[in-house]
C-alpha cells in the first residue's frame, strides 16, 4: 500500500510552463556540473517539516546528492530560513544490473544553505545534509538516458494500472448498480434477509470506522514520538556545535598564548647570547688590562729597586766623600755645603723625574 502511494506522489501530473501535461518520474536536465559531486536531477516528491510539532509540509526535489538536494516549495510563512535546520523525508532510486530500480527511503536533518526566490509563490532551497547519503545518487554505475528510460518505462506501467484500476472500478460501480436494482426489483420476497445483510454491512463500517479511528490514534502518537526525538536530535546537534566552536576558540588562543611565549623566550635568549658575549668580551678585555698593569707594575718596581739601589749607593758616596779625611786639612764649612747639596741634589732631581713622569702608571 504505501509503495503505491509513492509512486503515485512520483508520478504524479506535472504541467510544464508552456501549457504541456505530461507523466514525469525525473526531470534530467544536460547542466553543465562544476560540484565535485555529480548530482541527479529531476523531479521528486517530498516532504519536510521546519518546526517541532509542525505538519509535514509538501514540495518538489529539483536534484540530489549524497551530501545534499535542491528542493522548491511555497514561498510564504512556511518557507525556511537560511542556516535553519529542517528535517526531509524523500525516496531515492537505486539502479541495480536488471532493467528495474529499488526505491530507498530517507530522513535526514540539513541546514538550510540558501533561499532563492523564484516567484513571488515559489522559492528555491538549498539543504545540505547533516549525515550523508550511504551512496552517491548521481554516480551510479547507470547512464542517465538509461535511468530516465527505466524511470519512464515504470511510470508508463504504473499509468496503464491505474487504468486498468479506473476500468475494474467502472465494471465494479456497474455490477453493483445492476444488483441494486435487482434487489430492488425482487425486495419483497427477501426484505428479511436484505435488513440482516444491511445490518451486517452497517456493523462492518462502524467496525471498520473504529479501526481507521484507532490507526489515526496510533499514527499521531507515532509522529508526536518523531518529533521528539527530532527535537532532541536537534539540541544535541546544538550543543555539540557550540562545544566545538567553544573548543576551536579556546585551541586558537591557547595557541596564539604559545607562539608569544615561544617569541618572547626566543628575544629573551638572543639578549641573553647577547649580554653573555658583551660580558665575555669584558672580561677577556679586563684580563687584557690587568695582565698590562701587572707588567707594567713589575717593570716599574724593577726600575724602582734599581733606582732605590743607585740612590743608597749615590748615598754612601757621598757619605764616603764627605767623611774628613786625617791627612788633608778640614775643608772649609762652605764647601762641605756644596757638595753635600751637590749629592742631594742629583738623588733629588732622580727621584722627582720618576714621580712626575707622567707616562708611568703605578
Amino acid at each position: 500500500m504505501y509503495l503505491g502511494y509513492f509512486y503515485f506522489l512520483v508520478f504524479s501530473h506535472y504541467s510544464n510552463p508552456d501549457g504541456r501535461n505530461d507523466y514525469t518520474v525525473l526531470r534530467m536536465g544536460k547542466v553543465r556540473e562544476k560540484r565535485a559531486e555529480k548530482r541527479l536531477r529531476y523531479r521528486w516528491h517530498t516532504r519536510f517539516t521546519s518546526k517541532l510539532k509542525q505538519k509535514p509540509l509538501s514540495a518538489q526535489m529539483i536534484d540530489l546528492s549524497s551530501k545534499g538536494m535542491s528542493i522548491l516549495c511555497r514561498a510564504d510563512k512556511d518557507c525556511p530560513k537560511p542556516d535553519q535546520f529542517i528535517t526531509t523525508n524523500f525516496g531515492v532510486p537505486y539502479f541495480d544490473s536488471d532493467d528495474s530500480f529499488d526505491t530507498v527511503f530517507f530522513n535526514r536533518i540539513g541546514r538550510v544553505c540558501r533561499v532563492e526566490n523564484l516567484t513571488s509563490k515559489v522559492s528555491r532551497i538549498a539543504v545540505k545534509f547533516v549525515e550523508p547519503l550511504f551512496f552517491k545518487p548521481g554516480e551510479q554505475n547507470v547512464s542517465e538516458s538509461d535511468a530516465k528510460q527505466r524511470l519512464e518505462a515504470k511510470a508508463q506501467l504504473i499509468a496503464g494500472e491505474k487504468e486498468k484500476e479506473g476500468i475494474k472500478t467502472q465494471i465494479k460501480t456497474k455490477a453493483d448498480d445492476q444488483v441494486k436494482r435487482h434487489v430492488e426489483e425482487h425486495t419483497s420476497p427477501y426484505s428479511e434477509t436484505l435488513a440482516r445483510a444491511d445490518e451486517r454491512i452497517r456493523s462492518y463500517a462502524k467496525a471498520k470506522a473504529e479501526a481507521e479511528e484507532k490507526l489515526k490514534v496510533e499514527i499521531e502518537a507515532r509522529h508526536k514520538r518523531e518529533a521528539k526525538l527530532l527535537a532532541e536530535a536537534q539540541e544535541k546537534i546544538r550543543i555539540y556545535a557550540e562545544a566545538k566552536a567553544r573548543a576551536e576558540e579556546k585551541a586558537k588562543a591557547e595557541a596564539k598564548a604559545r607562539a608569544k611565549a615561544e617569541a618572547k623566550a626566543k628575544a629573551e635568549a638572543r639578549l641573553r647570547a647577547k649580554a653573555e658575549k658583551k660580558a665575555q668580551n669584558e672580561a677577556e678585555k679586563r684580563a687584557k688590562i690587568e695582565a698590562e698593569l701587572q707588567q707594567k707594575i713589575e717593570f716599574y718596581a724593577e726600575e724602582l729597586a734599581i733606582i732605590k739601589a743607585q740612590a743608597t749607593q749615590e748615598i754612601v758616596n757621598f757619605k764616603t766623600e764627605s767623611e774628613p779625611n786625617e791627612k788633608e786639612p778640614l775643608p772649609e764649612k762652605n764647601t762641605r755645603d756644596k757638595a753635600k747639596k751637590s749629592g742631594q741634589g742629583i738623588l733629588m732631581d732622580k727621584v722627582d723625574k720618576f714621580i712626575t713622569d707622567r707616562s708611568r702608571i703605578f
